[in-house]
């Protein structure tokens, strides 16, 4: 290991405590999640000061290709995505930056599905800002030629999803996942299989 050809010997429990708490404070923040700051923060934590960048940026790569390889998207996407696409809905997908140029679409490009989309916005990338920022979610509009007041935003998380979709008028709706309670949502379903059957009820509300 890398530590070690380097002369430093760091147990797995602290290193692993020191990444949670890491992790956690940087997702909490309002700007783009870069990991390669992430091993830096943690190596100087550490007291680690020897470390090689280009070492450090193999790692962040490294992360990415093992995160890809074992986070497939939810089984419920698929199905529910492709129901929407026949029911002849426009479909768009935001997501923000890995912080790593280019990872994040490559890894969309890496889902099944990704086609049906007709719009997909990497926040961070091809704005200025991540999520919350509005900047996404209106761009996101602009690409499939609606208004965002006229579009049903649906996400998992209560602060960057749902925060920045009603910001610019959007419907918002959160998908229930383990630990996303919380935040505002114009509505809550159990799991995207739902969304079919839900898109149509407001609809005929509207």
């Amino acid at each position: 290991m890398q530590l070690k050809r380097n002369g430093y010997s760091v147990g797995y429990v602290r290193l692993f405590e020191h990444l949670r708490r890491i992790d956690h404070e940087m997702l909490g923040r309002k700007f783009r999640y870069n990991r390669d700051v992430l091993w830096k923060t943690l190596f100087k934590e550490l007291g680690l000061k020897r470390m090689d960048p280009k070492w450090i940026h193999n790692l962040t790569l490294q992360y990415w290709r093992v995160y890809a390889a074992n986070s497939p998207p939810f089984r419920d996407a698929e199905p529910t995505v492709r129901k929407l696409k026949r029911a002849g809905y426009k479909l768009g997908l935001v997501s923000d930056s890995d912080g790593t140029p280019g990872m994040k679409r490559k890894r969309i490009r890496g889902v099944p599905f990704h086609n049906l989309f007709e719009a997909i916005v990497v926040a961070g990338e091809d704005t200025p800002r991540v999520k919350p920022g509005h900047e996404s979610f209106i761009l996101i509009a602009r690409k499939l030629g609606v208004q965002p007041k006229s579009s049903i935003y649906v996400g998992d998380n209560p602060r960057t999803d749902i925060e920045g979709a009603k910001a610019v008028g959007m419907i918002s709706v959160i998908v229930h996942r383990k630990g996303n309670r919380g935040g505002d949502p114009d509505y809550r379903v159990p799991n995207l299989r739902a969304l079919t059957g839900f898109v149509r009820s407001i609809q005929r509300a509207r």
